[in-house]
């Protein structure tokens, strides 16, 4: 399934609840009239180093999955365990929605927005009635453990130049026209971004160079990790992945282990696992198609590995709350 390709399959173009995935790339302009804080030029010169950076910048790109707002009564956000194979963006209304993971709770504050980074287990529950507008979204170009110190848990974005406002503006009209036109795509992956650069905006430079650091680790992998997102539905060797990056097979195993801590194959199966995970939960293809779309040799193979990563069979994880 290409990433332009939207998705409406479950519910038909009348309905409001509707998943995207798109590929387009869409960054907001940058206002050259605003003055830096101080913090934020120490910040600049790390990003503006191209001799420090390992060049993933322009790799990452936004994939949207799902976008959509609701009216929650209390009571009715309560599960034990969200699906975690994906990041999300939440605004609630009013104040009483609350995120677990890792032991801290996090309360989130009413208009406030919220990035919440792939792979985290967590629970969630909401005291009060609210209307909750997210997107889900995923990050390709770069994995998820990259971001680890970044972003640690539920975040939140500051309230820069009204994004708030932008944002609660959005949910709007996702509410009234759902999100599979063009121009509302367009905005949702804008929105993503911008989220991303308030964040990082305030974060400090000492957190960011770390975090570069980690990502710089990465660097002689990069093309083997390119090229196991383009091709999770073939077989890929550890020759074809050493190749792309101009290494000798001993030694690319030896560096994608220091640089992911997992082996190639066993990366592997998790991306696969994963991208089934977005593909049972936003598209209406059957097991079968999704077991071949990633890489698994028919659906009992696909079922037997997904259920031990996730413990979850497919057909229980496809009813998982969209949320």
């Amino acid at each position: 399934m290409s990433d332009s390709e939207i998705i409406i399959k479950r519910y038909g173009d009348g309905s409001e609840n509707r998943g995207i995935i798109s590929g387009m790339n869409v960054l907001e302009p940058i206002n050259d009239n605003v003055s830096p804080a101080p913090d934020s030029l120490a910040i600049d010169a790390v990003f503006n180093d191209k001799s420090r950076l390992p060049g993933m910048l322009d790799e990452i790109d936004v994939r949207l999955l799902w976008a959509h707002r609701e009216s929650l009564r209390a009571g009715s956000w309560n599960y034990d365990s969200l699906a975690n194979d994906f990041w999300r963006l939440y605004q609630n209304d009013v104040d009483g929605g609350v995120l677990t993971a890792a032991g801290r709770s996090v309360s989130l504050q009413g208009r406030g927005v919220y990035i919440v980074p792939s792979g985290l287990p967590m629970s969630s529950r909401n005291d009060a009635d609210i209307t909750q507008f997210y997107m889900h979204f995923d990050l390709r170009g770069v994995p998820p453990f990259a971001f680890r110190e970044l972003f640690p848990g539920p975040v939140l974005v500051p309230d820069v130049s009204g994004f708030y406002d932008s944002v609660e503006d959005l949910g709007e009209r996702v509410a009234r026209h759902g999100s599979s036109d063009l121009a509302t795509q367009c905005r949702i992956k804008g929105t993503v971004y911008e989220a991303f650069g308030h964040y990082l905006g305030e974060v400090s430079a000492e957190l960011i160079e770390r975090s570069w650091k980690r990502m710089a680790a990465l660097e002689p992998v990069l093309p083997a990790l390119h090229m196991i997102e383009d091709r999770l539905d073939q077989v890929i060797r550890n020759g074809d992945l050493s190749a792309a990056c101009n290494l000798s097979e001993d030694y690319f195993i030896h560096k994608f282990r220091d640089a992911t801590g997992f082996t190639p194959t066993a990366f592997i199966r998790k991306r696969r696992v994963a991208m089934g995970a977005q593909l049972l939960l936003f598209t209406t293809e059957s097991i079968e198609s999704i077991a071949t779309k990633t890489g698994f040799t028919d659906r009992f193979y696909f079922s037997r590995v997904f259920t031990r990563e996730t413990g979850h069979p497919p057909a229980a994880y496809r009813r998982s709350p969209r949320t």
